[in-house]
């Protein structure tokens, strides 16, 4: 008959049946509840949480990874053809904290999974739906899930992957797919000591980007970008019947006890702090600058990354607008054989009682030599008339925002100095190298940032070596250096630090006496091109210095 369509044979249909996947509401929600049911009251809050991007700190022991599995069993199970994705560190990781666990969680619950071991994949048979296990080595792990909509995305210990990393999949790998499934984005573990990153801000106190799950419906709760959730395995330790409730987690805190006394940790140590309490802790012991980013961190930028001049001109607005308008600036250079060319300025104020520094430039670029360097500093057209012999000014480049600086120092070779200054009339002081002498000037810096005098721009090079640079021993058991290290912006800091110090004990800027509002100050005269005593090293005279004035403070 005309238009009739031909009778499916018994295979097609069979096919088509298969396509048609309908999970059983009633059977869902009885595994929902079932799970529900096992959870201590911090976890059921976090598998509940409905919120777009979930953050999960939690204490060694506490069952972090535990609510991971549960959040993705029941999406598996009531939700048709979702997608979901674990990141553990590596492969053997991934296998050994989720994909058996899960095995054991699909027996118990019946969740009715095929599990794909080549694939290491896990479907729902009654709904379609998949998570896939994988371990997060390298960027090859992440790229592959590029352009994929997922309805969860799941990383676990992610204080343990590098930062740029956890950024990348977020920013550009699965977040720009995330919004056509309502997907969420979970990071869960234990506190680092590498305080900067979407899992630091997620799960910081202080971060604006943090608001705690509990504190929803309470009166000043406030909606912010991540849902947080904090626990340690103490905190279910102390919960009625906990013992009998949650053996597991109990046992670990117990241990975790035993642990403590056995290593004589005080309750202060950075280890028990981070991998027990769950608080974010630099290891001060191995870090080489006491970096926090609650006291020392500064985002003039609203979270742009602006490098050069243009940021120059957007930081000192922000100061102005802060109240500190009479700034006074030093320059600090660097430039290594194998390192980048790094550049950064420091501004502060005379009328600044607590006397703060205030990061304000950062710029950095390889294959530089003396001729960019002008360029950089004065601008391309009086860099030309420099090098021709002719009067340099005006200025552009960063003199030509800041005028000019009352200190600069560069760790650089003699020769490169040299064209700087008698060619292009920029008397850079050399910086000291003496290994002793900067340990010393790294203490006196590490004071000023405890005392939140220093205050650097986010997500400069400046504050990604700040937070990232350790001590190592050496041969004969002492801490140095570790020169494998980038360092080179963070030693522009110790070196402008150290100048600004010596500026106010010089009495080349002079500091207002008394608290409060101080009194305008005497006029101190901006040096020109040309005032600085070249024969010993250029720069100014900084070498009485009995007492480090700042600690008078």
């Amino acid at each position: 008959m005309a238009g009739r369509r031909p009778r499916a044979e018994p295979h097609e249909r069979v096919k088509a049946e298969r396509r048609v996947l309908s999970p059983d509401e009633r059977w869902a929600t009885e595994i929902r509840e079932r799970i529900l049911a096992d959870c201590h009251p911090f976890q059921r809050a976090a598998v509940e949480d409905p919120s777009r991007r979930v953050s999960i700190l939690a204490g060694r022991g506490g069952a972090k990874t535990t609510t991971l599995r549960c959040r993705a069993a029941i999406k598996l199970t009531s939700i048709r053809e979702a997608e979901i994705l674990f990141f553990a560190r590596t492969k053997g990781h991934a296998k050994k904290l989720y994909w058996n666990p899960l095995q054991r969680m699909n027996e118990h619950y019946g969740l009715k999974l095929r599990f794909k071991e080549s694939e290491q994949t896990a479907t729902c048979t009654r709904t379609g739906s998949v998570i896939t296990i994988k371990g997060m080595e390298d960027d090859s792990d992440i790229e592959i899930h590029r352009g994929y909509p997922f309805n969860e995305v799941q990383v676990d210990e992610a204080a343990s992957h590098p930062v740029a990393r956890v950024a990348k999949l977020k920013d550009e790998i699965v977040g720009p797919r995330l919004g056509e499934r309502g997907g969420c984005f979970v990071l869960a573990g234990t506190a680092g000591f590498d305080l900067k990153g979407d899992f630091y801000d997620a799960t910081f106190p202080g971060s604006k980007e943090h608001a705690r799950y509990v504190d929803r419906g309470n009166e000043g709760y406030e909606e912010r970008y991540w849902s947080s959730h904090y626990w340690t395995a103490k905190m279910v330790y102390e919960l009625p019947r906990a013992r009998q409730l949650y053996p597991a987690i109990a046992s670990n805190w117990e241990e975790a006890l035993l642990e403590k006394t056995k290593k004589g940790w005080s309750d202060d140590n950075p280890i028990w702090l981070r991998e027990y309490i769950a608080q974010w802790a630099a290891n001060d012991t191995n870090m080489v600058f006491h970096y926090r980013p609650e006291l020392n961190q500064w985002d003039p930028f609203g979270g742009a990354k602006l490098e050069g001049i243009q940021g120059l001109v957007i930081a000192l607005a922000k100061l102005r607008e802060m109240g500190l308008v009479d700034l006074r600036f030093v320059y600090g250079g660097d430039m290594g054989t194998a390192l980048p060319y790094a550049l950064n300025i420091f501004a502060f104020s005379p009328k600044d009682a607590k006397r703060g520094i205030w990061h304000v430039m950062f710029f950095e670029r390889t294959g530089m030599h003396a001729r960019p360097i002008a360029e950089l500093h004065m601008g391309p057209e009086a860099a030309e008339r420099a090098f021709l012999h002719r009067p340099a000014e005006p200025y552009a480049g960063a003199l030509g925002v800041t005028g000019w600086p009352d200190a600069q120092v560069m760790d650089t070779d003699l020769a490169t100095l040299a064209e700087l200054t008698n060619t292009y009339g920029l008397p850079y002081k050399k910086a000291e190298k003496n290994p002793h002498y900067k340990k010393g000037a790294i203490e006196l810096t590490n004071g000023d940032l405890i005392d939140s005098r220093i205050h650097v721009i986010k997500g400069s090079p400046l504050e990604d070596q700040l937070t990232s640079l350790q001590w190592r021993e050496n041969r004969f058991g002492h801490v140095e250096e570790d020169q494998r290290q980038a360092s080179h912006s963070s030693d522009t800091l110790v070196y402008g630090r150290k100048e600004i110090a010596g500026l106010f004990e010089s009495g080349a800027v002079e500091q207002e006496a008394g608290p409060g509002a101080p009194t305008p100050p005497q006029p101190v005269t901006r040096r020109e091109p040309g005032i600085y005593s070249q024969p010993a090293g250029g720069g100014l005279s900084t070498t009485r210095r009995p007492v480090d004035p700042w600690r008078k403070l």
